[in-house]
């Protein structure tokens, strides 16, 4: 600046300009870049592209448009991979399309790295024809353009077609199989998310920050806690994975979930950095375990971080209030989260509430809530109503919350069962005659009760009454000899 590089050497200026860029200095980058007397393409690409990358996308593309309406340049591969990146940012598909034109008409549709960002484009707005026609038209392809034609179908809901390309690559990086781990994880389908994680080490392919973020879910709603400590000793103990703050919040997730709250807990305390969602699973693992007192000290600890309490946050607390039958705690947090915070309670939240009023007995006032909350209670909401009616026996409330339930999902045997036992626990012998014939006029069926267990490292599912596992005669005995045992303890099993 002192000796006037800047505005002489367009060199000097898109080097100082890059360099701000690049930090995130994107006000001083700005500075230099207005002062700069002569600008050509890269200067004008440096800006976009700093934008863009920093989340700034309106920015971004006002200084594209700067760019070729006043500054007369004609914007190169590298200008329009920026440019669509912001525009998929600002989510104007129609902007999208005029810039797919333009590079397919202008002959640059043989750049990999451009052809890659329109699929990727393409990909943020669901547009799975439009990015699979610039796939098929590359007539080179990276692992990049695989990956993310993958990502696209998987986005999309199209897992097959995502496994038949994903089985069809040429090669394969860390990358290329994190994101259809992620896929299957996402989509409810955790064993098959295990499956290709395992497959993955079985070919030798190293994971990376985003694998393991991905499988640890899988795990966690799969009770895999063997895979979930084998992953944590191999690749955190190690250091062959550095544990991020997101990494460290799947785990905590996990441990949680599969019952290991003290590993949880160990690895909530040794984190160095924490945000809102480490908080937030630490909250909801102590809260599914009916650890209420735990939830509410925990929630004082984070009021005094400095980090600003979210939606889950509350859920979790109201869910703790709610296992516990913490009434008075449960209301204050509940006016707490809409006056202190100005979080506007969702249907989630309203549920919570129902029950903890619920189950304590208040069922009028349970009723008076479901009945006044600004969106409809759902099913959460009218099944934990109709749960309670069944612990206190109220059923005037009951037949109400199981009305509104059987409008929601007439096929849902648990509404029929609970309404059964609360007309069985007064005797109303007809009510239940009757409603036992209305399940099977509707065809409603009662689903079987299951449950998993993980034995070394194998997840076994059961059935009620099941007799396919491969082990069933060996199970019952032990069962049976459970049973012996327990009698003999004068354990009465409860009708």
């Amino acid at each position: 600046l002192k000796w006037g590089f800047v505005g002489r050497s367009v060199l000097v200026g898109n080097a100082l300009v890059h360099f701000y860029a690049d930090h995130g200095s994107l006000a001083r980058a700005r500075r230099v870049f207005d002062e700069m007397s002569e600008r050509d393409v890269v200067s004008w690409t440096t800006m976009v592209d700093g934008y863009a990358r920093r989340g700034l996308a309106d920015d971004a593309w006002r200084v594209f448009c700067r760019m070729v309406v006043a500054g007369g340049q004609q914007p190169n591969e590298v200008t329009l991979v920026a440019a669509l990146s912001a525009i998929g940012q600002m989510g104007l598909l129609a902007l999208g399309r005029r810039v797919h034109r333009y590079v397919a008409e202008g002959g640059l549709g043989g750049s990999i790295s451009l052809a890659n960002a329109l699929i990727d484009m393409f990909r943020k707005f669901g547009c799975k024809s439009s990015a699979r026609e610039v796939f098929d038209g590359m007539a080179v392809k990276d692992v990049y353009s695989w990956t993310t034609m993958v990502n696209v179908y998987a986005k999309c809901g199209h897992l097959e077609s995502a496994a038949q390309l994903f089985e069809d690559m040429p090669r394969r990086n860390a990358v290329s199989w994190s994101c259809m781990i992620a896929a299957y994880s996402q989509a409810n389908q955790p064993e098959e998310a295990v499956r290709l994680f395992k497959k993955m080490i079985e070919e030798n392919v190293e994971p990376i920050n985003a694998t393991l973020v991905s499988v640890l879910p899988a795990c966690a709603q799969l009770g895999c806690l063997d895979l979930g400590r084998w992953i944590y000793d191999n690749y955190i103990v190690s250091g062959k994975v550095v544990l991020t703050v997101n990494l460290g919040n799947a785990f905590i997730d996990m441990y949680a979930k599969c019952g290991d709250l003290d590993a949880a807990s160990r690895l909530f305390a040794e984190m160095g950095e924490r945000n809102v969602v480490s908080w937030n699973s630490m909250v909801m693992a102590h809260a599914v375990h009916g650890q209420s007192e735990q939830v509410l000290h925990l929630f004082e600890q984070l009021k005094g971080t400095g980090i600003v309490p979210d939606e889950i946050t509350f859920l979790g607390l109201l869910s703790a209030c709610s296992h516990s039958g913490l009434v008075s705690e449960g209301r204050r947090y509940f006016k707490e989260m809409k006056m202190g915070y100005q979080i506007e309670p969702k249907a989630e939240h309203y549920a919570c509430m129902i029950d903890l009023l619920g189950k304590s007995g208040l069922l009028e006032e349970a009723l008076e809530v479901a009945k006044g909350m600004p969106m409809e209670a759902g099913e959460a909401g009218w099944g934990a109503l109709l749960n309670a009616c069944r612990v206190h026996g109220n059923v005037e409330i009951g037949e109400c919350a199981a009305d509104k339930l059987v409008k929601l999902d007439p096929s849902d045997s648990g509404i029929y069962v609970l309404m059964c036992q609360i007309y069985a626990s007064k005797s109303k012998w007809d009510q239940v005659k009757m409603l036992r014939m209305l399940m099977r006029d509707r065809g409603v069926k009662k689903n079987p009760g299951c449950s998993s267990i993980e034995v070394d490292g194998k997840c076994h599912e059961f059935l009620a009454a099941d007799v396919l596992h491969v082990h069933s005669e060996d199970i019952y005995a032990a069962l049976k000899n459970i049973y012996i045992h327990l009698k003999l303890e004068g354990y009465v099993p409860l009708t």
